[in-house]
C-alpha cells in the first residue's frame, strides 16, 4: 500500500503544473451561485455561520477539503479506506485525482496584482477613488479565479463520486458536508492582498504598485 502511494506522489510531483492564469474572464460563466453550498449548511443548522472576514471564500471551500483528504490519505490511507470503505484501487484513484487537480489550479495571485495595477496607473482619479478603483479591479479579478475555482472542482467531485459504490459514496458525501461545515465555521483565513477598505487598501497599492513603477 505504502509502494502504491509513493507512486502516485511521484506521479503527482512530476505532472506539468498548469494554470488558469492565461484564461480571461469572459471564458468562465460568471452567473454562478457561489454561496448556495454554504447557504444550505446554514439552513440545515438553523443558525448563521460564524465566520470573520477576510476569509477563504465559499467557492474554495471544496477544493482546501479535497486537498485536506489528500493529506490523510498519504499519511494514514487505511483510516481513510474504512472511513470511506474503499478498496486500494479506489484509494489511489481518488488520490491521482484530487492531487491533478491541485497542480492545475493555482491562486493568480500576481494576476490579480497586475490588475490592481494597470488600473492605479491607468485612472485619472486622484485620493481614494484612485484606490478604490484598482481594489475593484483587484477584487474582479479574484472573483474571476475564485469562480474558475468553483466550476473545475464540481468536475474534480464528479470525477471522484462517479468510481464509488452507493455505500461509499453515501459515507464521502457525508464526509465532505462534515468537513465543509468545519471549514465554514473555523472561519480559515485566506492569503493574499488586503482590500478590504481603503485604509487597508492604500497600503497595498502603496506596497505593490509603487515598486512596480
Amino acid at each position: 500500500m505504502r509502494k502504491i502511494f509513493g507512486i502516485a506522489i511521484l506521479l503527482m510531483v512530476a505532472s506539468p503544473v498548469l494554470s488558469q492564469e492565461n484564461l480571461a474572464p469572459q471564458d468562465i460563466d460568471d452567473v454562478i451561485d457561489s454561496k448556495m453550498r454554504i447557504e444550505s449548511i446554514r439552513q440545515s443548522e438553523g443558525r448563521a455561520l460564524n465566520v470573520i472576514a477576510p476569509t477563504i471564500a465559499p467557492e474554495e471551500i471544496d477544493r482546501v477539503v479535497l486537498n485536506r483528504l489528500i493529506q490523510q490519505i498519504a499519511r494514514d490511507p487505511n483510516t481513510v479506506r474504512a472511513q470511506l470503505e474503499v478498496n486500494d484501487d479506489q484509494l489511489q484513484d481518488i488520490f491521482i485525482t484530487i492531487s491533478n487537480a491541485r497542480n492545475f489550479v493555482n491562486n493568480s495571485e500576481m494576476a490579480n496584482v497586475r490588475a490592481m495595477c494597470r488600473a492605479f496607473y491607468d485612472s485619472e482619479l486622484q485620493g481614494d477613488a484612485r484606490i478604490q478603483k484598482a481594489l475593484d479591479a483587484y477584487k474582479a479579478r479574484a472573483r474571476f479565479t475564485t469562480n474558475f475555482i468553483a466550476r473545475y472542482y464540481r468536475i474534480v467531485l464528479a470525477d471522484v463520486e462517479v468510481g464509488l459504490s452507493d455505500v461509499s459514496l453515501t459515507l464521502f458525501n457525508e464526509y465532505m458536508e462534515d468537513r465543509r461545515r468545519r471549514m465554514a465555521n473555523a472561519g480559515t483565513v485566506t492569503w493574499g492582498v488586503v482590500v478590504e477598505n481603503i485604509s487597508s487598501g492604500t497600503e497595498s497599492v502603496e506596497f505593490h504598485c509603487r515598486r512596480q513603477n
